[in-house]
């Protein structure tokens, strides 16, 4: 967690506004168009999911604006303290697709093609 606590936190701010506004966490994530994992982190003001600094404020300024928190405000209350190295959210479940051996196989096939027709007219004559 961030050494930020307390009712002035950027996390409270926008959690209060967000929830002034009915919003969900789901929703304020598609609108932002982010993980809700990442909207989650902002207002648990684990800051160092959001990557560096630059960008931490960048969805910070972005997520006020939605829910019409002071971003002025929210982001006085961002620059107080130490921020925590920036760490990485778990990937989950993506493996990279299969390849398709089709492709390979016909590459193979042909040269294999070109290789028999080359060794036939050597031999021929």
């Amino acid at each position: 967690m961030s050494e930020r606590p307390g009712p002035g936190s950027p996390g409270v701010q926008l959690r209060k506004a967000r929830e002034g506004l009915g919003l969900s966490i789901e929703e304020v994530a598609d609108r932002l168009r982010l993980n809700e994992a990442l909207v989650l982190a902002m207002e648990e003001d684990r800051f160092g999911l959001l990557g560096a600094p630059v960008f931490a404020r960048g969805h910070l300024r972005n997520y006020a604006a939605l829910v019409g928190a002071s971003e002025q405000r929210v982001l006085e209350a961002f620059d107080v303290g130490d921020l925590p190295e920036p760490t990485l959210l778990p990937a989950g479940d993506r493996r990279p697709a299969a390849r398709s051996r089709g492709p390979r196989i016909a590459v193979f096939a042909a040269l294999a093609a070109a290789l028999a027709a080359t060794a036939w007219w050597l031999t021929r004559g």
